[in-house]
């Protein structure tokens, strides 16, 4: 008896479990992608320094500010795709988890109540 509710607990609580492990894989990768884009963003700020401080004169240190910038907004615009396509896609798959678990209990009730 106790066999079956212990796996009646665990059978109830798949539901749970799945988006805590899709949560958790999603900011997983979140994370990964905003450690990437930081060190990014440093390690081109540090070399648009470097460029910067060896100009002559105001018209080439406009044209590698232009540069870095240009290369700042691809950076950061490419960043915010990944991050839209990965958090759409969690939000699809949490989507159909609870889609599912909806249709089982509106079974199970059905079954129920006959």
């Amino acid at each position: 008896m106790l066999d079956k509710m212990n796996e009646q607990l665990k059978e109830s609580m798949k539901p749970v479990t799945e988006l805590a492990t899709l949560n958790m894989s999603t900011l997983q990768e979140l994370a990964e992608k905003q450690n990437a884009l930081f060190s990014t963003l440093l390690s081109n700020g540090v070399a648009f320094a470097e460029t910067a401080g060896q100009q002559k004169d105001v018209m080439s240190l406009a044209e590698a500010q232009k540069a870095y910038l240009e290369t700042l907004q691809e950076t950061i615009t490419e960043s915010a795709k990944e991050t839209y396509s990965l958090v759409s896609g969690a939000q699809q798959k949490a989507g159909a988890m609870f889609k599912d678990l909806s249709e089982e209990v509106t079974a199970k009730m059905a079954t129920v109540a006959k």
